[in-house]
């Protein structure tokens, strides 16, 4: 007996409202995880905490798939996770989304 993949049907999968479901469903979790690590004493505070966001749909193109994403739309959001002259490396979203692999 052979396997013959149904690549129509696997691209239906993968831009299916349920993965789309599933791929918001990851993010939500990884977002609660990044506000739960995220630095809250200064110079972040609250408005850093408050930026984050999920977003989620389904990415166009040849190969479109579903897709869950998390960002953190402060000005400073970048210095947190990646540091700065002034600013130590927190890696926020690093951490949250590496939680998932736990």
């Amino acid at each position: 007996m052979t396997y013959k993949p149904d690549h129509h049907g696997l691209g239906e999968l993968l831009v299916s409202p349920e993965m789309e479901k599933a791929m918001r469903s990851l993010a939500e979790k990884v977002m609660a995880r990044a506000v739960s690590l995220a630095p809250d004493a200064a110079p972040y505070g609250e408005g850093y905490i408050a930026s984050f966001e999920v977003d989620s749909g389904v990415r166009p193109g040849t190969t479109p798939r579903a897709f869950g994403r998390v960002e953190n739309t402060s000005g400073h959001a970048v210095f947190v996770e990646f540091g700065g002259p002034h600013t130590p490396k927190h890696r926020t979203l690093g951490k949250a989304l590496d939680a998932l692999n736990d």
